[in-house]
C-alpha cells in the first residue's frame, strides 16, 4: 500500500527508504575507536512519522528509528599505522554486530590500501512500554577493532527494505 509521493509523483512505500554518508576526508582510528562517516550524501524519505524520523545521523552514527529490516552496506579504503590485522566491526547499541566484521591484513605500513566491506541485515523491533508500542531503536557505529588504521574513504549506505 502506497504511503506517500516523491516531489516527482512517484509512489513510495514503506520500504523505499534510503540514507548514504560517506567521509572521503583521511582519517587516522586507533584500536577500538569509532570511525567516523561523514555527511549525508543522499537521502529519499519521508521525513517524519507522529515526529520520528525514519533514520537520525550524526558524524559518528546512523540510528534506525521506524520498525522494520534495513540492509547496511560499509564500504571503506584504508590501511594499517602498523603491520598487522585492520578490522572494520559494525556495532548496534554500542554491542558487535555478529558476522558484520571485515578484516585486511597489513604487512607494510601506510603503503598497502584494502578495501572493507561488510553487508548485513539489522532488524529493528516493536515492544510494548507501558501498554503502548515503542520502537526499540538501533544506532549502528563502524569501529576499528584490529591495529591502528588509516580511512581514506567511508561509506555507508542504508535501505529499509522491509
Amino acid at each position: 500500500m502506497p504511503i506517500l509521493n516523491d516531489n516527482n509523483n512517484n509512489v513510495l512505500n514503506d520500504s523505499d527508504f534510503l540514507i548514504g554518508i560517506q567521509d572521503i576526508a583521511s582519517q587516522t582510528v586507533l584500536t577500538d575507536s569509532v570511525i567516523a562517516i561523514g555527511d549525508v550524501y543522499r537521502r529519499y524519505c519521508r521525513k517524519n512519522r507522529c515526529g520520528t524520523k525514519v533514520f537520525d545521523n550524526t558524524s559518528t552514527g546512523v540510528t534506525l528509528q521506524w520498525s522494520g529490516v534495513y540492509k547496511v552496506t560499509a564500504t571503506l579504503v584504508g590501511t594499517g599505522t602498523e603491520a598487522g590485522d585492520v578490522t572494520v566491526q559494525l556495532f548496534s547499541n554500542g554491542l558487535p554486530v555478529p558476522g558484520a566484521i571485515s578484516t585486511q591484513t597489513i604487512t607494510t605500513p601506510d603503503t598497502e590500501f584494502r578495501t572493507f566491506v561488510i553487508d548485513k541485515f539489522i532488524l529493528v523491533n516493536n515492544s510494548e512500554v507501558l501498554g503502548y508500542n515503542n520502537t526499540l531503536a538501533q544506532t549502528l557505529t563502524l569501529e576499528n577493532t584490529g591495529v591502528g588504521a588509516t580511512f581514506t574513504n567511508v561509506v555507508l549506505d542504508i535501505v529499509k527494505v522491509l
